[in-house]
């Protein structure tokens, strides 16, 4: 009997507390509701997706106003579905795009012009003024660099000792090695020749390498220079099959052992690491000078959307540690001047090219060009054309 009083207390007591719970909700906090900002990027790698994953981490808890998150849209399709969005009004609210690709769309409208939020930050005084341009339009600004990068000559350390090879200068040396380098199953040098914008990033160097000047493509310089890669290929110490690769899918058969030395970026190291290769990185080899393509994106605000959270997100990564820490991660340069990641002795050759690297915007008509160069190549590789009239494919854009 007195167990069952017990129990009946208990009951009681019980209720007593539930039902205080009911009747006064407003002591219980409210849960924060944040507005939500989204990012839109095309970075494929494990590293850059990490690096992507941890900023937006980083920001998310840095202030407690907004909560931002990043989708992925692949680079051949990112600025026509930036496009498509923009019409249908469904637009991120930030884009992290390809350097090159952000005049045309700020022409377009589709960047909101932040120019006074940007002086604020100090952006002209502390980033690169040639990357500055590349989100600049007559005196107004729609955005910061956030990483840069450029490709270099990328190498196994053991397939070259084996063959009593050096790693290559010139073009002559390139070729030289890269025929004593091709055995059964394996190719001497690589590259991406893909349609769209990652190829035409891999071959224009090796325009600019002859002398070719930026603002008059398809000359005597192009006509050497494809002529040079046509010779790799047909004599067997490049696959054709380049024109179906991206720079990633190179790295992966470079990883795999089926070419002893390739044409890539740092975004390519992780995938070497991973797969334990022994590798080294040198100056792509010359022809008669220094030029590389200044590869990286650029951060942006798309007009109308959450201004005020996007330019806190670009605030935050506008942060030396930060932007250092990010860079570290994703294998990419900062863009500030000063800022230098750390413990990454490959990044020192890309780091170097840089003096000499020729930003995309600074070619007229890129836009148009970057297409017709790697289908001209195309072309070419599959026998349709001559090195000569690829060259005059180019050309012919400066007259139409």
């Amino acid at each position: 009997m007195q167990r069952k009083k017990s129990l009946i207390c208990i009951m009681g007591l019980l209720l007593i507390v539930c039902g205080c719970g009911r009747e006064e909700p407003e002591e219980w906090p409210a849960e924060v509701q944040r507005e939500k900002i989204v990012l839109w990027s095309y970075y494929d790698t494990e590293s850059q997706q990490d690096a992507l994953d941890e900023l937006i981490q980083g920001f998310n808890l840095n202030q407690d106003r907004y909560e931002a998150s990043w989708e992925y849209v692949p680079m051949t399709d990112f600025t026509k579905k930036l496009t498509m969005a923009y019409t249908e009004q469904a637009l991120p609210d930030l884009a992290l795009i390809d350097n090159p690709e952000m005049p045309k769309c700020i022409k377009m409208g589709m960047f909101e012009d932040i120019t006074e939020f940007l002086k604020e930050l100090g952006v002209s005084e502390n980033y690169y003024p040639d990357l500055l341009s590349t989100v600049s339009a007559d005196g107004h600004m729609y955005g910061i660099p956030a990483v840069c990068n450029n490709v270099a000559l990328i190498y196994n350390k053991k397939y070259l000792e084996e063959a009593g090879v050096n790693p290559p200068k010139t073009w002559e040396e390139l070729k030289a090695a890269a025929k004593k380098l091709t055995v059964d199953g394996r190719k001497g040098f690589l590259m991406s020749g893909i349609d769209g914008e990652q190829g035409a990033f891999q071959i224009l160097p090796w325009i600019l390498s002859t002398g070719e000047p930026v603002d008059r493509l398809g000359g005597t310089g192009t006509v050497e220079a494809l002529t040079f890669l046509s010779e790799l290929m047909e004599e067997g110490c490049m696959t054709y099959n380049c024109v179906n690769l991206s720079q990633t899918d190179v790295a992966r058969v470079f990883a795999n052992g089926e070419a002893a030395m390739m044409e890539n970026g740092p975004w390519a190291f992780p995938i070497l690491n991973e797969a334990g290769i022994d590798y080294g990185v040198s100056a792509l080899p010359v022809s008669e000078q220094r030029s590389v393509i200044v590869g990286g994106e650029n951060l942006g605000i798309l007009r109308g959307k959450n201004i005020e959270g996007a330019k806190l997100f670009i605030e935050y990564y506008n942060d030396n540690m930060v932007m250092r820490k990010f860079c570290e991660k994703a294998h990419s340069l900062p863009t500030k001047i000063g800022v230098r990641t750390r413990g990454q002795s490959n990044m020192q050759v890309i780091e170097e090219q840089m003096e000499e690297a020729v930003v995309r915007s600074r070619i007229p008509l890129w836009n148009t060009l970057s297409g017709e160069i790697t289908k001209a190549f195309y072309r070419m590789s599959v026998g349709e054309i001559t090195p000569e009239q690829a060259a005059d494919m180019l050309k012919s854009k400066y007259r139409d």
